[in-house]
């Protein structure tokens, strides 16, 4: 499939932790900054999908934003919850809209303001999502937000694999190199071993070094025909690839509930969209909530062993002149964690050739792997410098 698209404009608010501005400011920030990066006024845009943030109960952006921006007509106007994969996939739905002449400039957006004033960012998550059906249930089991669901998945991975606890650790690290060199990470120093270890549990075996940094935030990415792209301030970035897979089964199917079902075959479909394979990809940028994630995602995309992920993070092949350099803005668990935004965000920032001093020398494609939920869902987006084959 050809992609009649790109990314020509990116905006992005990391609050600081005494800034409780509502997520619609944020929000509204981000698409200024969108918009002065593409070289547009915010008239020019006709297409605004909104990434729905299902847990958020209060403080939400919903589709009234359309009438306080001062955008012009809107041709395409939408929202979609597809969990932590919602911010990809709905990058390659305004390429799709592009494509098929429903709208010429299209901004995707998210925005999230759950920490309030005195509230931490652990109990802000936990209280969110509702108490009926399976989170119901769960919560009266004590099962408090995701932090307990994937310590569940990843005692299973070290109980069923060679892996141990320290390849989390490994992750931890190896991510915390990277967030120093990003000026929107929440930590930017050297993670210690004795540091990490010191670290309490909040759901063994995972610590609070190995969770996502929360933050109040908001992004927006403008999404224009290939044309109009090279007006903005920056080389332009294609979307050469899309694909998404979701398999809620999995929970009962015959495989272990910390198997990424899907994640390879939606890896694997975005790539062959783009004419490449995994060889070609020279950043990898994974949504992380917690450091279990990245350990499973670089085995089933070929990347290491079932395993033994950790051996390879710990040999560099994750870091700087490594063979795949990873989450090379420290990921969600060393940088910020806006829902499916952080590793967006970071691709376009390597392949724009403007991350400084973690900067890719060369980078010129970047595969984005994104997960929801319990990892029942899976989406990848592939971004090239070069025009798609």
């Amino acid at each position: 499939m050809t992609a009649a698209a790109a990314i020509s404009g990116v905006g992005l608010v990391v609050a600081e932790r005494d800034d409780f501005s509502t997520a619609t400011t944020l929000a509204l920030r981000a698409i200024d900054e969108a918009c002065a990066d593409a070289g547009i006024a915010i008239g020019d845009i006709d297409g605004l999908l909104l990434n729905h943030n299902e847990l958020l109960a209060d403080d939400k952006v919903t589709l009234d934003i359309g009438r306080q921006g001062a955008f012009g007509e809107l041709r395409l106007l939408y929202e979609l919850n597809a969990k932590g994969t919602t911010f990809s996939v709905l990058i390659d739905l305004a390429r799709q809209a592009i494509a098929a002449g429903r709208a010429n400039t299209v901004v995707v957006l998210f925005a999230d303001a759950a920490m309030r004033p005195g509230v931490g960012s652990g109990a802000a998550f936990a209280a969110m999502g509702g108490s009926r059906g399976q989170r119901g249930l769960e919560r009266s089991g004590g099962m408090l937000g995701a932090v307990a669901a994937y310590a569940f998945l990843a005692a299973h991975y070290l109980q069923e694999t060679p892996a141990t606890a320290d390849d989390l650790r490994a992750v931890a690290v190896a991510q915390r190199e990277w967030a120093k060199g990003n000026t929107f990470a929440r930590t930017r120093t050297t993670l210690t071993n004795d540091e990490y270890l010191a670290s309490p549990f909040v759901a063994e075996p995972l610590r609070r070094l190995d969770c996502a940094r929360p933050v109040n935030g908001a992004a927006a990415v403008i999404v224009t025909t290939a044309d109009r792209a090279g007006s903005g301030r920056h080389r332009a970035v294609h979307i050469a690839g899309a694909a998404q897979r979701s398999i809620e089964r999995r929970r009962h199917a015959p495989v272990s509930p910390w198997e990424p079902v899907g994640a390879a075959e939606a890896f694997a479909d975005a790539l062959g969209q783009s004419g490449m394979t995994a060889a070609d990809v020279n950043v990898l940028q994974v949504y992380d909530p917690f450091t279990l994630v990245p350990l499973i995602l670089l085995e089933a995309f070929g990347y290491a062993e079932r395993g033994g992920a950790g051996d390879f993070v710990r040999a560099g092949q994750t870091g700087p002149g490594g063979s795949i350099p990873t989450n090379t803005g420290g990921g969600q668990v060393s940088s910020y964690y806006l829902q499916g935004v952080t590793p967006v965000i970071e691709a376009i920032t390597q392949l724009r050739g403007t991350g400084g001093a973690r900067q890719v020398i060369d980078a010129s494609v970047a595969a984005i792997a994104a997960v929801g939920g319990r990892l029942e869902h899976h989406s990848t987006l592939v971004l090239d410098l070069e025009v798609p084959r």
